[in-house]
């Protein structure tokens, strides 16, 4: 007697679909506002002074009035030098017993002159010069105001899908093969 066994083993199928992602970043949005810088500027333009008045006083170019001033003072002087010359000759005559040709030797006196130059540089002051001016400058510090406003990126996924299934299933057959038979009653 014999008996045959056909077995068959299951076979699985599996059928995979991979998953997707798909990820879009918009860039952010910048709001970029400039502000400009200020600046001010006083000023007044500069001026030159120059005063030479000592130099043309010195040189003789004065003003009226200074000119009415110093040739009274001169002539005060020379007023007064007179007066004490006179008063001088005077009493020099006034003692004729000390001096016997008293009018010989004023005249003599009177004819001598003696005469100098006198070499002088003018001006000897120096002109005054000032001067008068200013700038001023301010400055307001500008700048750049910048907002970003961000974007959430957008995301989408699709899940992967396995699906498993029987392609064959298991079997077993046993068969009996053969004549030959005992039977035994």
């Amino acid at each position: 007697m014999s008996i045959v066994i056909h077995q068959t083993f299951g076979r699985i199928g599996i059928n995979t679909t991979p998953a997707q992602i798909s990820i879009v970043s918009p860039k952010a949005t910048l709001e970029i506002k400039q502000i400009p810088a200020k600046m001010e500027i006083d000023k007044k333009l500069p001026q030159v002074h120059i005063d030479q008045y000592q130099c043309f006083y010195e040189s003789g170019l004065k003003s009226i009035f200074d000119l009415v001033h110093d040739e009274a003072q001169r002539s005060k002087q020379i007023a007064l030098e007179a007066i004490g010359k006179i008063a001088e000759e005077g009493r020099f005559l006034a003692s004729i017993e000390n001096h016997q040709n008293a009018i010989a030797e004023l005249a003599k006196k009177a004819m001598e002159h003696e005469v100098t130059f006198t070499i002088d540089l003018m001006p000897k002051s120096r002109p005054k010069i000032w001067f008068e001016g200013y700038l001023n400058i301010n400055w307001e510090l500008g700048g750049a105001e910048i907002k970003a406003i961000p974007h959430k990126p957008q995301i989408s996924a699709i899940p992967g899908h396995i699906n498993i299934y029987m392609r064959q299933y298991p079997s077993i057959k046993m068969e009996y093969v053969g004549n030959n038979f005992d039977k035994t009653v």
